[in-house]
């Protein structure tokens, strides 16, 4: 199916039945009692994943960090942070989920590092050495960042730095697409090489451990002042992915860059559908100016929003259909940086989303948590969270234990609180209930992952859709179609070759080719 983009290798076999679970690691699970979720933690807890289904793994920054960004300030790429474990805990983590045949992937973060790297410290020093162009610094110690957020009076150097995003993260120099100052230097300078030449370091590094491949934080912001294209990006990419992918042709690599048709010709395997206001995510979820509550919500699975399917196929498939035979455009049910659906969506709206999720093209990606219905909570902000804090709270495992089964210690210790209100999901409760939330993303992973029809690489054809419409339908491989009514109010549709419904959620039925939905349910037929 895959054309070779770039000469780079195409993206492996087994992504075509994966479907990822992301592990904020300081959440998951705590093996010894410090409040805070650790490597052995996720060691204890793979059962669950693989009893779930899932065969790969995200896991949030594990590396070295004063942790003012939660993890994103790395100090150190090359060694554990102490809070989670050690080296030899993370290569221990490896094996025991290939014993499972669980993939991992781990989160690098190229475009900065902590202000306490010691790369950046000798960056700082007054007389020039081998990290004085590794990140961007202006021309003098009064100069402005060109546009760009920038700090001074901090270092013994006469200069300014720019920073990415916190200023705790001064941004590695990638060098400049369009430049206006002198300190702007050219994605070939020999600092903006060396950059290149270490991230390959990094990643040989715990690839050669065991590590399956990396999700790459802010892989389209290398380059500055490069433009919406973003061409001298995709070159610096291509660039390091040619210095050593050919030596690891089961490694994947997932971007956060949210344009495929980029992404993927920069070398990536896979590129996520961010949370961007308006683009095709956010209309079917998150269509909404308070993604916690309290403002309309127009998206496609709120029973009440009256939103059409057509917008978000008009937005999602040009980037479908010119990316699909380069890689995967990629689903996720949330993240670390975007609040949850619930108690936004109810139940019924969510097992919809997720039937969608798990039957569309691309590889899914869910969330720790979400598979139970964790809920977005309105905590203070810790380790640089702000309002994405409530989206990162500790896995909820069990009612019946302290901490929710989470962690030993005290609760004032833990890294975050517990939903501990009333009805809140925990995953033992639901692994009894075959009718738990649980159970029903367990069982929709189950048949996609049995069904090639309904895997990643697999034909998508969107049916008919108007703006009235509240019903979504799109078949896969030609042998299977997907009904999904996302209104307030019962529907039915005909549905040409109908044999079986295979899967379901809501009320359904199907008389011979005419498929009856009720209110905010969902159906996978198979075709004859």
């Amino acid at each position: 199916m895959f054309t070779s983009h770039n000469g780079l290798p195409t993206p492996p076999e087994w992504l075509k039945d994966a479907v990822f679970y992301e592990i904020y690691p300081q959440s998951f699970y705590d093996s010894n009692g410090d409040g805070i979720g650790d490597l052995k933690g996720i060691v204890d807890k793979l059962d669950y994943v693989a009893e779930l289904g899932a065969n790969a793994l995200w896991i949030n920054p594990c590396f070295d960090s004063p942790f003012k960004d939660a993890g994103y300030d790395v100090r150190d790429y090359y060694t554990v942070a102490p809070r989670y474990g050690t080296n030899d805990d993370l290569v221990a983590l490896f094996h025991a989920a290939h014993e499972r045949g669980i993939k991992v992937l781990l989160d690098l973060v190229p475009g900065h590092t902590s202000e306490e790297n010691e790369w950046f410290k000798r960056s700082c020093e007054a007389d020039p050495n081998e990290y004085s162009d590794r990140y961007i610094w202006t021309s003098h110690a009064f100069d402005n960042g060109d546009g760009l957020p920038f700090i001074g009076g901090e270092a013994p150097r006469a200069a300014t730095y720019i920073l990415n995003f916190y200023k705790c993260q001064p941004a590695l120099n990638y060098g400049f697409n369009a430049k206006t100052r002198p300190w702007q230097q050219d994605p070939t300078a020999p600092g903006p090489m060396a950059n290149r030449q270490e991230m390959v370091n990094v990643m040989r590094h715990w690839l050669d451990l065991g590590a399956d491949g990396f999700r790459v934080d802010m892989a389209d912001s290398l380059v500055k002042f490069d433009g919406e294209d973003k061409p001298e990006t995709m070159k610096v990419w291509q660039d390091i992915f040619s210095r050593f992918r050919a030596d690891y042709p089961e490694a994947a690599f997932v971007s956060e860059w949210g344009t495929p048709t980029q992404a993927l010709r920069a070398g990536f395997d896979m590129d996520f559908y961010l949370d961007w206001r308006h683009n095709g995510y956010n209309l079917l979820a998150r269509d909404t100016e308070s993604p916690r509550g309290g403002a309309e919500d127009k998206s496609f699975f709120k029973k009440d929003s009256g939103t059409s399917p057509q917008a978000f196929i008009e937005q999602y498939w040009p980037r479908y259909e010119g990316s699909r035979e380069l890689g995967y455009f990629s689903f996720i049910s949330c993240n670390h940086d975007t609040p949850r659906f619930a108690p936004r969506l109810d139940e019924a709206e969510r097992r919809l989303f997720f039937l969608f999720l798990l039957t569309m093209p691309g590889v899914p990606f869910i969330y720790y948590g979400d598979e139970i219905g964790m809920r977005y909570l309105d905590v203070p902000t810790h380790e640089g969270g702000y309002h994405r804090t409530g989206s990162r709270t500790p896995m909820q495992w069990d009612a019946a234990q302290p901490n929710f089964g989470f962690s030993t210690a005290d609760p004032e210790s833990l890294y975050l609180p517990v939903d501990d209100s009333a009805g809140a999901p925990d995953a033992a409760s639901q692994a009894k209930d075959p009718g738990s939330l649980r159970s029903f993303v367990a069982a929709i992973i189950a048949l996609r992952r049995a069904t090639a029809e309904l895997q990643a690489d697999a034909p998508l054809e969107f049916g008919w859709a108007h703006d009235d419409s509240r019903i979504l339908v799109y078949t896969r491989g030609g042998a299977y179609a997907i009904a999904l009514n996302a209104g307030g109010s019962a529907d039915e549709l005909v549905i040409e070759g109908a044999a079986e419904v295979v899967a379901a959620t809501g009320e359904t039925a199907l008389d011979g080719q005419t498929l009856r939905l009720g209110p905010v349910s969902g159906a996978v037929v198979r075709l004859s």
